[in-house]
């Protein structure tokens, strides 16, 4: 699993909402997905060399469902409204 497909996948199930269909999802991860096929290790583009050479990798592979575990447990502590609602309240503490 690359990068762009634990993103992807943590877009659908976290924030659908904002997409209007599945079609915009597709069309917007489309080019990152053409982007991940054309990096390559040798690449005379440094970003993309180097893209390749961390995220292509078969440690990465075998990391992936602990990035995405890890990604996903983020994602839904910063978006849930607890959270957003204690920092609200420690913002207006503070400018009192």
């Amino acid at each position: 699993m690359n990068i762009f497909k634990i993103f992807r996948k943590l877009y659908i199930e976290l924030f659908s909402f904002a997409f209007d269909g599945e079609y915009d999802l597709d069309r917007t991860f489309n080019t990152l997905e053409n982007w991940h096929d054309r990096a390559l290790p040798d690449s005379e583009n440094k970003l993309e060399a180097t893209y390749a050479k961390v995220c292509k990798s078969q440690a990465f592979f075998l990391f992936s469902p602990i990035i995405f575990l890890f990604l996903k447990f983020q994602f839904m502590k910063y978006s849930s409204s607890e959270y957003l609602q204690s920092i609200i309240n420690k913002s207006i503490d503070n400018n009192e």
